[in-house]
């Protein structure tokens, strides 16, 4: 087996191979997943031109559960010409991996028939990709992605200052005796009303009081049936003396 190490370039390649998902959507959630755990593993073997891989090791970093996706995936890798895959002849051998630089100019070869499959088309319709465009991918990729942040950036304050909601500033003690006096209520329902409040900094269910005239209307609305169960509290005859209407003092016991 040949152990001879490629020049690999870890963020030249990694970016072109996002580059290439985002541009060919043949490729699934399972086939990229798949592919990242053999890059990982490549990557700490130093890139070698050849990498024997053990299906269960792979499958646990993929998060691939199933030995019939997991070949389908390493298949359609192969057909779309990222990686070459050798199945192994003998049962208990490991297959051998070879994956393929993205970064550098020219074509490669790939799989069967030299077939190239790194398009939109599913793999066995002949369609070729030409490996000297990914420099232009990445730079329109590294274009969009900076056109994005500054717009972003440019963006936030605008937003906030479009949510921003203006808070009222607090009513005084008088305003609100104002208000209640022109409602027909007490000084006193007032003040209660307006140290309620400034307690727990005008705020109702922990949002901030816009219109406080509102919260004094809900208020005084209360006020009546406040008052009444209040009354029958304090009317109640629970543990006290119970006698009839009609009695008699004149009659003996």
């Amino acid at each position: 087996m040949n152990n001879q190490s490629l020049t690999i370039n870890f963020i030249r390649h990694f970016n072109a191979f996002y580059t290439l998902v985002h541009e060919h959507e043949r490729l699934r959630a399972n086939d990229i997943s798949l592919y990242m755990a053999l890059f990982q593993l490549w990557n700490l073997e130093h890139f070698p031109v050849s990498l024997i891989v053990s299906r269960r090791v792979v499958m646990k970093l993929c998060k691939i559960g199933s030995l019939h996706t997991y070949t389908q995936c390493l298949k359609r890798l192969h057909n779309f010409g990222l990686l070459t895959y050798e199945p192994s002849e003998e049962i208990f051998s490991r297959s051998v991996v070879k994956m393929l630089p993205l970064e550098k100019s020219g074509s490669h070869k790939h799989a069967k028939n030299d077939t190239d499959m790194c398009s939109n088309k599913d793999p066995g319709k002949g369609s070729s990709f030409d490996t000297a465009s990914v420099s232009k991918l990445l730079y329109l990729n590294n274009k969009q992605i900076n056109n994005f942040i500054n717009e972003s950036k440019t963006a936030r304050p605008q937003k906030k200052s479009k949510d921003k909601v203006e808070v009222p500033a607090a009513p005084e003690l008088s305003e609100v005796r104002t208000y209640f006096r022109a409602a027909a209520q007490s000084e006193k329902e007032a003040e209660l009303f307006y140290y309620h409040y400034k307690a727990i900094g005008w705020t109702m269910s922990g949002v901030q009081i816009l219109d406080w005239t509102a919260a004094a209307e809900k208020w005084i609305s209360r006020i009546p049936s406040i008052k009444n169960k209040t009354i029958e509290n304090t009317t109640s005859t629970t543990g006290g003396l119970r006698s009839d209407e009609n009695k008699r003092y004149d009659e003996p016991i």
